[in-house]
């Protein structure tokens, strides 16, 4: 009996993590690169991010950069690095191109990207132009196929695991200059898991009130002789 309820009160964990998940993922639905994440299940614990792009949307501000395909956008600060898709960028009062989002620098094959007053251009190759002058070329990381992401906050996700070639991860991507990456999570389908997760949580829940009851009688049966 006591074995049964283990396996039920787990169950029930189970469906709250994922209720969780999802509620997440719906209040994110509109954040610029935002990644969907979903649970493990199984028993497993933690949860993945669905690494799947979302819909480039065009803005037409140069401040604002879109990977189109493999890769993640790479940030550093004195906590370590991290990768992100969320490409909304400003200039901070030093000069650095930072992720508006959390204000942390984004990283360039040299290092942070400074850059002049005035106009810049991004090309596909993340190559950066200031007049006629290339001045950094944007840093995109691969993760190979059996990293993990977990989420960081502000948009920002550490990497657990190695690093891949492009080649191996499906090809470089591309940089667009002048759009953002919108979420990848699809809200009607999140919300169709949102209730068949709660009815699950709430059957186990009344499949344990009634072992209970049944408990309860037996004990009271036994008390009797």
């Amino acid at each position: 009996m006591s074995e049964l309820l283990g396996v039920m009160a787990a169950s029930m964990q189970a469906d709250m993590s994922r209720v969780n998940t999802v509620a997440h993922n719906i209040a994110n639905s509109n954040t610029a690169g935002f990644k969907r994440m979903f649970t493990l299940g199984d028993g497993q614990a933690g949860s993945l991010v669905d690494q799947r792009q979302g819909a480039l949307s065009r803005t037409g501000s140069d401040l604002d950069l879109a990977i189109e395909g493999n890769g993640f956008f790479t940030v550093a600060d004195n906590g370590g690095s991290y990768v992100s898709r969320g490409g909304a960028m400003r200039l901070d009062s030093r000069g650095r191109l930072v992720l508006a989002q959390s204000g942390l620098p984004l990283s360039g094959d040299g290092g942070e990207i400074f850059l002049r007053p005035g106009v810049f251009r991004v090309d596909d190759g993340g190559q950066v132009f200031q007049g006629d002058d290339r001045v950094a070329q944007i840093k995109l990381t691969y993760p190979a196929k059996d990293a993990r992401l977990e989420a960081a906050g502000n948009g920002l996700y550490r990497l657990q695991g190695a690093l891949a070639d492009p080649k191996d991860a499906g090809g470089a991507g591309r940089v667009r200059q002048g759009y953002l990456e919108m979420s990848n999570v699809n809200s009607t389908r999140e919300m169709v898991e949102l209730m068949e997760a709660t009815r699950h949580f709430e059957s186990v829940q009344k499949a344990v009130q009634g072992m209970d009851a049944v408990w309860d009688k037996a004990l009271r049966t036994l008390g009797e002789f």
